[in-house]
């Protein structure tokens, strides 16, 4: 059976006008051409949207992978997110709208973690030339709101999905580090390696336990 893939990325919000996040996941989605059932998704920068997307999409599509992908304005590298935290920022989306809570879900734990192995995805990275990073915080704005929410569901699962999120920079025309070539082959390698996982089938990781201390704790401003 093919694996049922969800890849996403976002559209602009307050301060970005063009976010290269939703761009890469469109192109990522066009050139990939291994035997998966993918399907890709632009969603809106707005809380109450992301929310309901989110629901609707994790329903429908029962996905086995979820990749989403986000911007970070000031890394300079891929930045791999280990986990996402039950906190939401009173910061404005795209409409001018904030959070209906300052948590993500109530009564949930504090933190999840994906399940795949950030350190190993970000060295992979880097020995295909890429600059990348691990973090252990994804922010508190709406690409730590859906990576809780796409970790939540899965930890829900009987047979428990993959889920990643990863931070991306402007490319170089924006003042950014990579090329959009760059951040595409970036994109196809980690999709690549992450099916690999999905295939082999890795061992679930106890939400909570702590990350590498030597891991980069990085709160941005990211969408």
């Amino acid at each position: 059976m093919a694996l049922r893939v969800l890849l996403t990325g976002f559209g602009p919000f307050p301060g970005v006008p063009d976010n290269p996040s939703g761009r890469l996941a469109e192109t990522l989605a066009g050139t990939w051409s291994f035997g998966s059932d993918l399907h890709w998704q632009v969603l809106p920068t707005e809380w109450d949207t992301v929310a309901a997307l989110a629901s609707a999409l994790h329903d429908t599509l029962q996905p086995h992978v979820m990749i989403h992908f986000g911007l970070s304005e000031r890394s300079k590298t891929f930045r791999i997110e280990r986990s996402a935290h039950n906190r939401t920022a009173p910061r404005p989306d795209a409409k001018g709208a904030l959070p209906s809570a300052a948590v993500v879900l109530s009564q949930s734990p504090d933190r999840l973690d994906t399940r795949l192995p950030a350190a190993e995805l970000a060295a992979h990275l880097r020995g295909r030339g890429l600059a990348a990073t691990t973090s252990r915080s994804a922010g508190s704005y709406l690409c730590n709101f859906l990576y809780y929410l796409s970790l939540d569901w899965g930890a829900r699962q009987e047979s428990a999905p993959l889920a990643l999120f990863v931070h991306i920079p402007h490319a170089s025309a924006q003042g950014g580090p990579f090329s959009e070539a760059q951040l595409l082959y970036g994109a196809q390698e980690l999709l690549r390696l992450v099916f690999a996982y999905a295939d082999a089938g890795i061992p679930g990781r106890a939400t909570g336990s702590e990350p590498a201390p030597d891991e980069a704790d990085l709160l941005c401003k990211d969408a």
